[in-house]
């Protein structure tokens, strides 16, 4: 006889006790596998996030290191154009020149005191240090020989040298910028630029990071744990160790491994190690994942270490919290099965599944809303440099173009004159010729028309100059005869150099000597310097006695051309100034101060290079220096 439905479980106290205990167990592995699988979920994304902004903060100290160290690239290229460094280098081997030296000490404390560098020397081409920021310490640099440091030497064969290491003399760390002083284009000594980074190293201690800055042999120069300086990310090969020994980088210190059980594996910056095992300050143990960015041009990388013990224990507590959550669940869901059953339970999945695709749509149209805003912006930005670029373009060629018309004003006078004289001509010899056409004598009119014929074709030459001249045209580079463009300079100026009285000597160029530029701007540059040179002359109580030499040397895959004159020279206090836009130590109305200006960014836009100096053969004067790239043909 069955027992009512009410009081079944009162029949069968065992079967309801395990029941119950059945839904329990089932109800701890769903907790258990919830609490799992959000575990493994939250570990996997809180692994990419952290990597990911583990990448962003690497980019940011390595964009850091390199705007700190770009602040000093251009220093020692600077302090070598000083004229007090080059007589030093070139007169510091004689006995006695005491004075040079002091000179050259004095300057390279300036330069020290007012950049924040740790220290500034000038160094010969034997290696040998003649002159230091720190001439006056005991830790002066002067009298050392620092030839078996990598910069010497790169700065000597490539134009700039970069170096870190620990310093042989004063034993404190510092990076190292090299230029060469140059004669000419022979290097004659190399001006080094010391920098220290202590201040970028506190602020790796103060960021929070484990953050180290290793060199392509693995070794940590800088870190945030101060422990680990000068230790290694592998073991050193038997060549890293010989090349660190001579050049003695980070002696005395002694290179030990930071990971003791990597298993003697060299370092290497193709394949570095992906994970460390060592014992942050503070806590056990652990093996740490590496995050890398390379950063400057000796081989640095960026290292960040990253703990995976805080990843764990955060989802450790996501795990945790699932679990918990589930538990909650299971237990409302028993609760609600007993009073609203099984179409309770199936209205309430949908209304969260609804809500869950609501949300998710809503995120996608936030998502596209912020991305779109960002194109549109970005768009935007881009129009905008491509028109700062117009314009940039179109100021630069408007300034070469009022350039050429300044220079066409101011000889406006003598064109004139040019001109008068053989329109005279023409009017005379035409009026001779009709009178001897009157009289019958022929002959004598075919002479007086063969004379208008040459003086009409030399008006159309001068004028057609003046038309090429003062044209715009197209500024890209071809192939520009360097005769020609001198001799078209010369015409432009001999109004004015006959005025003045000045002879212009330019020797004859072969024909086939071309250099890579645009002929009217070229002409633009060299009609500016030949007439301030014949300018400078005019200065002179004896212009007549001088003259204007313009020589052209071709020097293998260049071409250099040479104004030189004999005037009073450039002052002292106008040298640095000499192609400032706007200056200019003419007087009121005889100059804007824009050639010069005008002809180096001419110049510099065909790649070449263009200087001012004194002249240095004693004869006073000075000369400007023009190198352009020459046009070499093939060989047949």
């Amino acid at each position: 006889m069955t027992q009512p439905d009410g009081h079944a479980d009162l029949a069968h106290p065992a079967r309801g006790r395990g029941w119950r205990l059945a839904v329990a167990l089932a109800m701890a592995a769903c907790c258990a596998a919830a609490g799992w699988g959000a575990y493994a979920v939250a570990l996997q994304r809180y692994v990419a996030t952290r990597a990911e902004e583990a990448g962003q903060r690497t980019t940011f100290y390595a964009q850091n290191l390199r705007s700190t160290l770009a602040r000093y690239e251009s220093l020692p290229r600077l302090a070598a154009l000083e004229h007090v460094l080059h007589v030093a280098l070139l007169e510091g081997s004689q006995a006695g020149d005491a004075t040079m030296r002091r000179a050259a000490n004095a300057y390279l404390k300036e330069v020290q005191a007012a950049t924040d560098l740790a220290a500034a020397h000038l160094i010969n081409t034997t290696g040998l240090t003649i002159a230091a920021s720190n001439w006056d310490l005991p830790t002066s640099f002067v009298g050392q020989n620092y030839a078996f440091r990598p910069y010497f030497a790169e700065a000597m064969r490539e134009g700039l040298g970069r170096f870190y290491g620990v310093g042989n003399t004063t034993g404190e760390t510092g990076y190292f910028v090299a230029a060469p002083v140059r004669e000419g284009t022979k290097p004659i000594g190399v001006v080094v630029v010391k920098v220290n980074l202590d201040a970028f190293e506190a602020s790796l201690s103060r960021s929070g990071d484990t953050v180290l800055l290793v060199d392509r042999h693995g070794v940590i120069f800088l870190s945030s744990v101060p422990e680990w300086k000068y230790r290694t990310l592998g073991t050193l090969s038997p060549e890293q160790q010989t090349a660190l020994d001579a050049t003695r980088q980070y002696a005395p210190h002694t290179l030990t491994p930071l990971d003791t059980q990597a298993g003697g594996v060299p370092f290497s910056a193709d394949r570095p190690p992906q994970a460390v095992r060592v014992a942050l300050p503070g806590k056990s143990v652990s093996t740490l994942r590496v995050q890398y960015r390379p950063v400057g041009l000796l081989g640095w990388q960026v290292v960040v270490l990253i703990d995976p013990r805080d990843e764990q224990r955060t989802a450790l507590v996501a795990g945790a919290s699932a679990a918990f959550a589930m538990a909650l669940v299971f237990s409302v869901f028993v609760a609600l099965r007993l009073r609203t059953r099984r179409r309770e339970e199936q209205r309430r999945a949908r209304a969260a599944l609804r809500e869950v695709q609501r949300d998710l749509e809503a995120r996608i149209a936030q998502r596209t809303a912020e991305l779109t805003s960002a194109n549109t912006a970005l768009a935007s930005k881009v129009e905008a440099l491509d028109a700062t670029q117009r314009i940039l373009r179109e100021t630069r060629d408007a300034a070469v173009q009022a350039g050429k018309l300044a220079v066409l004003g101011q000889m406006a006078a003598g064109i004139t004159h040019e001109l008068n004289q053989p329109l005279t001509a023409l009017t005379t010899l035409s009026d001779n010729a009709n009178q001897l056409a009157e009289r019958g004598r022929i002959d004598e009119v075919r002479g007086n028309l063969t004379l208008i014929s040459q003086l009409a074709n030399r008006m159309g030459r001068i004028v057609s100059h003046i038309k090429a001249f003062s044209r715009k045209g197209d500024a890209a580079r071809a192939a520009v005869s360097v005769d020609e463009a001198i001799r078209q300079a010369l015409m432009l100026v001999e109004t004015r150099r006959r005025q003045v009285g000045v002879t212009v000597t330019a020797p004859p160029v072969s024909a086939d000597l071309a250099v890579w530029a645009n002929a009217v701007r070229l002409e633009q540059v060299l009609v500016n310097l030949i007439r301030n040179a014949i300018d400078a002359m005019a200065e002179t109580s004896q212009p007549e006695s001088a003259a204007v030499h313009v020589s052209v040397e071709p020097i293998e895959n260049w071409v250099r051309i040479t104004v030189r004159d004999f005037g009073p020279g450039i002052p002292a206090d106008v040298l640095p100034r000499l192609f400032e836009p706007f200056f200019t130590t003419k007087d009121d109305g005889q100059g804007l101060g824009l050639g010069l200006a005008i002809s180096l960014a001419i110049i510099e836009d065909f790649g070449g290079r263009l200087v001012g100096q004194h002249a240095d053969d004693g004869a006073g004067g000075a000369e400007f220096v023009i190198e352009l790239e020459r046009v070499v043909k093939p060989h047949a």
